[in-house]
């Protein structure tokens, strides 16, 4: 006995310690009221907007708050998880308090945006049924507030019925206005950042509904942006200089240089929804230019006559660029944090990265003189300004206290959070969080000079680029797709045929590694578009097999070319 009383002992602090490091969480959630966040937003954040709020709330209230964050990871894996939980809950509703079986349809219809909800009992179908119940039901997913994450995932599940108005329009009538259009906020240089602003109105703190294409906020007030964010190319000046490459990458074309091959960071953007966003962004500045190039010599050719033939070849277009960039790929990640972190230790060269993650690493990475190897650089002209946003899920359990979360948010108070120096009054007070605010007013003095990025003007840089979203909107998960076909599952033939491709003469006939026409715009639309919205997905798995299949073989004989034309 007295021989194994070490290993007893030894074994007792094994399981002493976790629970004693478990004591600080243990009385946070003996907190008095309770907040259920689901969230890609990362320890940083969480960090300082858990405990801001909790100040503001014992203020408000004089009651404390405990915020229980839930991570299951990106925006996609989030919006996985929101669509199994209130599908097992509709399910419960349907079937117990309902008493109605269980079938297909209703599986299918209870949260399609295309079903009908507003017919009457007698008339509607099974799916039209569900759809109007789930509607007007409370059921939810034990979860308050969806906080984080594109336009483009909250404006699916607004429409799907899983996102609810939590009255934050009503709330702040200055800040959201119907009437207020498309306007840019007054800008400021940093020269005037000694200068006093004069008294602000109206107009020059409301949230436009959108900008640059892009919506900032919901009609219906089922979510709203709170913070800004571009998507631009980190790069690494030490890498740069060892390749040969002198000037930094400032555009996304930039990326498919030869001299950086095997030296391109890349995530996937099946994995990422602000990924995704760059690969779309990349198609719309094909569009764009495709149709500024057309209109110089347009003659009296009609104007939708102009964008339909530049929206079909500027589509064709980035899918060419997309092969070019994943031929000069050293991976693609499925984080998209990882993309700025190997940037800055030299494992790449250049990336594709949102903004935030490329300024906060190359703080990170700072010496003491404030010089840093990683540099990050919106590319103008490139990318649209988008809205990270907020939204209260149905059925939450704690409404009042997701609303007071909202309120917080949008408040001056929050807004300071995003990108106040550390140690600012009002400020974050451990970690610099370096996003851009969305309330317009910080990007004037005096609030200006209290900002890490004091030259950053998100309002200013959204018109330099204009997103339409009639364009690509509608094949967002299609770029996905193409993006896993085209370049990630077929990446090891497309790296092997590059450099081959690269020494072969102009006129070789290698160029037949860039042919898309197998997946030009009009079968994107209409065949492949149709077949990822089947319920079916043994027909996605057959397409997706047989275009890597495709693609494959179109990389190894436009290799096997290039070795001849030498």
């Amino acid at each position: 006995m007295r021989a194994a009383l070490p290993l007893l002992l030894f074994l007792g602090l094994i399981v002493a310690v976790p629970i004693s490091l478990r004591q600080p969480e243990l009385a946070q959630s003996a907190a008095e009221d309770e907040l259920v966040i689901i969230s890609p937003h990362n320890e940083t954040i969480r960090f300082e907007f858990s405990r801001a709020f909790a100040d503001y709330y014992r203020r408000k209230t004089g009651r404390t708050v405990h915020l229980d964050w839930r991570l299951p990871g990106g925006t996609i894996e989030i919006v996985r998880y929101l669509d199994s939980e209130f599908e097992a809950a509709f399910r419960s509703y349907w079937l117990k308090d309902l008493g109605r079986p269980w079938t297909r349809e209703v599986l299918e219809g209870f949260a399609n945006p295309r079903v009908r909800a507003d017919l009457a009992a007698d008339h509607a179908s099974a799916a039209e049924s569900a759809r109007g119940a789930f509607l007007n039901s409370n059921v939810g997913c034990g979860i308050d507030l969806l906080f984080g994450g594109g336009s483009y995932d909250f404006i699916n599940l607004a429409n799907r019925g899983l996102l609810v108005d939590s009255g934050v329009v009503g709330r702040f009538p200055e800040l959201f206005n119907p009437n207020s259009g498309n306007r840019a906020a007054p800008s400021q240089g940093a020269e005037s950042a000694a200068h006093q602003a004069p008294a602000l109105s109206n107009s020059d703190i409301e949230i436009p509904r959108s900008l640059g294409g892009e919506p900032y906020w919901d009609d219906k007030g089922r979510w709203v942006g709170t913070c800004l964010a571009g998507f631009g190319i980190c790069y690494n000046l030490d890498a740069l200089a060892r390749l040969g490459v002198l000037s930094p990458p400032r555009q996304w074309v930039d990326l498919a240089d030869p001299r950086l091959f095997d030296a391109i960071a890349l995530a996937d953007p099946t994995q990422s929804g602000s990924v995704a966003k760059v690969f779309e962004l990349m198609i719309q500045q094909q569009m764009n230019q495709r149709l500024s190039e057309l209109s110089t010599s347009a003659g009296d050719r009609p104007p939708d006559q102009l964008e339909k033939q530049a929206v079909a070849e500027g589509w064709e277009r980035g899918l060419q660029l997309f092969i070019r960039l994943a031929a000069n790929s050293r991976y693609f990640s499925n984080s998209a944090t990882k993309v700025p972190l190997d940037v800055a230790d030299g494992e790449a060269a250049a990336g594709m990265c949102i903004d935030f993650y490329g300024r906060s690493q190359s703080e990170a990475v700072a010496g003491p003189d404030g010089r840093s190897r990683l540099q990050y650089a919106n590319v103008v002209g490139g990318t649209s300004v988008g809205a990270d946003s907020i939204a209260l899920l149905r059925g939450a359990p704690h409404p009042e206290v997701a609303k007071a979360f909202i309120d917080f948010v949008m408040q001056p108070e929050g807004q300071k959070l995003w990108n106040f120096r550390p140690g600012t009054p009002g400020g974050p007070i451990r970690y610099s969080l370096r996003r851009l605010p969305i309330r317009r007013e910080f990007y004037r003095e005096p609030l200006r000079s209290m900002l890490v990025d004091r030259d950053a003007d998100p309002y200013r840089d959204a018109e330099a680029f204009q997103y339409h979203e009639a364009w690509t909107a509608p094949l967002f998960a299609t770029i996905r797709f193409l993006v896993r076909v085209m370049c990630s599952d077929s990446r090891e033939e497309l790296v092997a045929a590059r450099p081959a491709i690269g020494r072969a003469p102009v006129n070789s006939p290698a160029p037949t590694l860039l042919d898309v026409s197998r997946v030009r715009y009009e079968v994107a639309l209409y065949q492949i578009r149709d077949t990822l919205r089947s319920a079916d997905r043994v027909k996605e798995v057959r397409l997706a097999d047989e275009l890597t299949t495709y693609f494959r073989e179109q990389y190894r004989e436009a290799e096997r070319l290039a070795q001849e034309a030498k």
